[in-house]
């Protein structure tokens, strides 16, 4: 509370003027941090039963076997070959053979987005305001 004269021309003898004020409720929004939110990527594993049928292919030993023309030679062209009788000879050969190998490859199946949205709300508030009064002292002065 102040006491504020007035000016000159408004004061009339054992006049006062005073002010009086009171509280008013002024309200604004504060951007304040709530909460931390972490997103992560996490692999589940499952097991899934495919059956798919595969080709595979081998080798196999195939003997073709030839009648020599005349007994113990072999004519080629204008040569004549000795063909010695296979006594304990061997002869190693390594076939090769297909087997199915499974893997698993990881492709790109979907897109997340993550986004923040803004959800208006309405919260009340109770504040409590002050006035200022005057009182009045009517003792008598001495």
């Amino acid at each position: 509370m102040s006491t504020t004269p007035a000016g000159d021309d408004d004061a009339r003898p054992g006049e006062a003027f005073l002010t009086l004020s009171q509280e008013q409720a002024v309200s604004r929004l504060v951007r304040v941090p709530v909460e931390r939110v972490r997103t992560a990527r996490r692999v589940r594993t499952r097991t899934v039963r495919v059956e798919v049928d595969v080709e595979v292919r081998h080798e196999e030993l195939v003997v073709t076997r030839e009648p020599l023309p005349a007994e113990g030679t072999h004519h080629l062209g204008s040569t004549t070959t000795q063909v010695e009788p296979a006594a304990d000879r061997e002869v190693v050969l390594v076939l090769g053979g297909e087997v199915p190998v499974v893997g698993v490859q990881s492709h790109p199946a979907e897109q997340v987005t993550v986004r923040t949205q803004r959800v208006d709300g309405t919260r009340r508030l109770d504040v409590d305001l002050a006035r200022e009064v005057v009182e009045i002292d009517q003792s008598p002065t001495a």
